[in-house]
């Protein structure tokens, strides 16, 4: 899509930027070729302090393709060099409007503006990503894979199910089967007993999906461990398997029946972090020592292993580097790729949703009591005199509601909270659906490897609030400023006044304001979207190949 007028672009100013300061920008986007207006001031965006705006907009009128690597070179160059001139604080948003792209431009951090604008322009544009030298932008070529070139790669994944009967690990398995796919891999996926569903879903994502052999011995998982019946022949250039899930299956998959493959081992899970916090279990660390010694060991005898995010990365990158012969490990961030580019609004209803969504079964871990607490708290802060937010719990044990329902009144302190339990679903259609009712969704958690339930809930454009204790809040301080990280990643500190008052007071500032929490929510969006996709996970996946 072309425009048959090119150049057009809008400029937007917070308050404080005085005539003198907006004249000299527009002046100098004039004199990189483009035919700048003024238009309303930016005012003050919902819960976002005006201190933390951005300093301007400028939004372009033409597609990525007709804007082109070069005129947006000299439109970044022009907004940081007007930043440094202005000594204004903050940054410049340079947004594409047909495609709803967005880059940030600082003046202080050109590292950070070159990587940014260098990810949003790859990925199949010609011109290839944006390199900052110092004093300008240039075009640079696109990095090339260190794959070698060839036949499609032929990929195999072990998992237990393709829908996520058992949570998280089979959400990310099937987000990256289909990533690996559209890079042009041959992916098969054998779970244990697929469905008509879940095959006909696989088919659609272009992955094909096996039944594993039935075990003769051992468990129901055992069977993963025998040879899969594949059509003509068919043999993987490389196994992926999950933790201690189905990573012993795969390095047996590899001994035993494909010893030309290449292995790929992901750590989900820190045991070391989660069992801790499961206060029912008098041999903890015991079970702790002994899962994450399995994780170690089938990670440092694979090809390469991978840890899920920038938590699970680093350990693994410490607890590898007391074995020589291992190679490094890569990190995997799953893809914030969007499924609907729509903005999204504020609910209409008077009853606002808060969301909580996970395996509540392993409430401790999940920080239920924290949630409930700062949710009847915030209810007091709001003072709403009429009708008080519901409080929906997804991934309740199906004969548990009851019990559930009673403990999380008993920690609110309100018998009056509106509380409703609903049990697990493997329907991605139930959590999206969810999502788009909610008002808030909450993450407390004490112990989270990444948080896939946060991820989902960025995609959806729904206003969250994650702990920093997880690998999805260490991911989201490395991508967004830190502003926009302030103001949704909170600390979990595991003393009971200090969290619910941290996590009461942001529950109640978001309820308060709808709708600049979901102004801000759709900025996080654009800027997880634009920076960590699918696409560049299946590419480190393909790198093993190297």
């Amino acid at each position: 899509m072309t425009h048959s007028v090119s150049g057009r672009a809008v400029v937007k100013f917070v308050e404080e930027i005085d005539a003198a300061a907006r004249g000299d920008l527009t002046t100098r986007l004039a004199e990189a070729g483009l035919a700048p207006r003024v238009g309303f001031d930016l005012g003050e965006l919902g819960l976002v302090p005006e201190r933390l705006l951005p300093a301007a907009v400028i939004t372009l009128f033409d597609d990525l393709a007709a804007v082109g690597a070069h005129q947006l070179a000299r439109v970044t160059q022009t907004a940081r060099d007007w930043l440094v001139a202005a000594a204004a604080p903050g940054f410049v948003e340079v947004e594409i409007d047909v495609t709803g792209q967005t880059v940030r431009v600082w003046a202080s951090d050109p590292d950070r503006a070159t990587e940014t604008v260098g990810k949003f322009l790859s990925g199949g544009l010609a011109a290839g990503p944006l390199t900052w030298h110092g004093d300008r932008w240039d075009v640079a070529p696109t990095p090339t894979t260190g794959r070698p070139a060839g036949p499609p790669p032929r990929v195999l994944a072990l998992d237990t199910d393709w829908f996520s009967a058992k949570g998280g690990l089979s959400t990310f398995n099937r987000s990256l089967c289909a990533a690996l796919a559209r890079a042009g891999a041959d992916v098969v996926c054998v779970v244990l007993e697929p469905s008509p569903e879940e095959i006909a879903h696989a088919r659609e994502v272009g992955v094909t999906l096996v039944a594993a052999p039935a075990a003769t011995t051992g468990g129901l998982r055992d069977a993963l461990a025998r040879r899969p019946r594949l059509a003509g022949g068919w043999a993987p250039d490389l196994v992926i398997g999950h933790g201690r899930i189905t990573g012993g299956h795969a390095r047996v998959q590899v001994e035993d029946h494909f010893p030309a493959a290449a292995r790929a081992h992901i750590v989900h899970t820190w045991s070391d972090h989660i069992e801790w916090q499961r206060g029912d279990r008098p041999d903890s660390g015991a079970i702790a020592e002994r899962r994450w010694k399995e994780d170690i060991e089938l990670a440092r005898t694979a090809t390469r292993a991978f840890g899920v995010g920038p938590l699970l990365h680093d350990l693994l990158s410490r607890d590898l580097s007391g074995y020589p012969d291992a190679p490094a490990p890569g990190r995997i961030d799953p893809g914030f790729d969007l499924d609907d580019e729509t903005p999204r609004v504020p609910p209409l209803w008077q009853q606002r949703q808060v969301m909580l969504s996970g395996r509540l079964d392993d409430w401790s871990v999940k920080g239920l009591d924290l949630a409930a607490r700062a949710v009847g708290a915030a209810v007091e802060l709001l003072s709403l005199g009429g009708t008080e937010p519901e409080l929906v719990l997804r991934g309740v044990p199906p004969d548990d509601h009851g019990r559930v329902r009673e403990l999380v009144l008993e920690w609110a302190g309100r018998r009056t909270l509106q509380v409703t339990p609903r049990a697990y679903s493997t329907s991605a259609d139930d959590l999206r659906a969810d999502l788009r009712r909610a008002c808030l969704a909450l993450m407390p958690s004490r112990a989270e490897a990444f948080g896939l339930v946060g991820r989902e809930a960025i995609v959806a454009g729904t206003p969250l609030l994650v702990s920093a204790k997880s690998g999805l809040g260490r991911l989201l301080h490395e991508v967004l400023t830190p502003q926009d990280a302030a103001l949704t990643v909170l600390p979990v500190e595991d003393d009971e006044s200090t969290d619910t008052r941290r996590w009461a007071f942001e529950t109640a500032r978001i309820l308060r304001d709808p709708a600049g929490a979901f102004a801000l929510a759709e900025r996080i969006r654009r800027a997880m979207a634009a920076r960590v996709t699918s696409a560049a996970a299946a590419a480190s996946v393909l790198d093993t190949l190297a």
